[in-house]
């Protein structure tokens, strides 16, 4: 099982890329979250009794639902871009290994070319 060919999304170089890439995005996330919580809390302060006379615990809860909603939904559309190109860039090197091969004479199947993106049984 060792020398099995991984899928192309198992590639270390892809991996820390990714994670880079979502702590970054998660960030960006929170910090837009934390200026969303901010102002419309500074605006149900000056015209929201309810929310002025809210205890700490549900305005703790307000900013943390606010940060936290918006990191996941920045992360998870980074993911979702990052995904679509890694996707693009194997269909690329798949066309590129099947040029290649008809260049030196030797025709392959679209399936010969994709056995490094299916897992095996």
């Amino acid at each position: 099982m060792g020398n099995e060919v991984q899928p192309v999304h198992y590639d270390p170089k892809n991996l820390k890329i990714l994670s880079n890439d979502l702590v970054t995005q998660s960030l960006l996330g929170a910090g837009k979250g934390l200026l969303i919580a901010g102002s419309t809390a500074l605006l149900l302060n000056r015209f929201s009794p309810l929310f002025r006379n809210a205890r700490i615990q549900v305005k703790t809860f307000y900013y943390v639902a606010w940060i936290s909603y918006s990191s996941y939904f920045q992360a998870d559309s980074h993911l979702l871009t990052f995904q679509s190109n890694v996707f693009k860039d194997e269909v690329k090197r798949r066309q590129k290994a099947l040029d290649d091969a008809a260049e030196k004479g030797i025709f392959l199947e679209e399936k010969d070319v994709i056995q490094s993106t299916i897992m095996k049984k």
